[in-house]
């Protein structure tokens, strides 16, 4: 009996330890492609953002073209 009591608490000891262990591994990951996506929409926006620059200022030479 002490024998099987004392590998049950082991067993309940390495189990809480691996489940701590997953769950932090799992939150990282999760954190790091959140970062990943929040990178990736702000490069997206600059770089839409850069050609509606250009977009907008070739749209205005041409309205003031017009109106020369």
């Amino acid at each position: 009996m002490g024998h099987q009591e004392w590998q049950r608490k082991v067993f309940y000891i390495l189990f809480t330890i691996f489940a701590i262990a997953y769950t932090i591994i799992f939150a990282f990951i999760g954190a790091i492609f959140k970062f990943i996506g929040i990178i990736a929409i702000v490069l997206v926006k600059g770089l839409l953002g850069m050609l509606g620059l250009f977009y907008n200022n070739s749209k205005s030479i041409k309205k003031g073209e017009k109106s020369k």
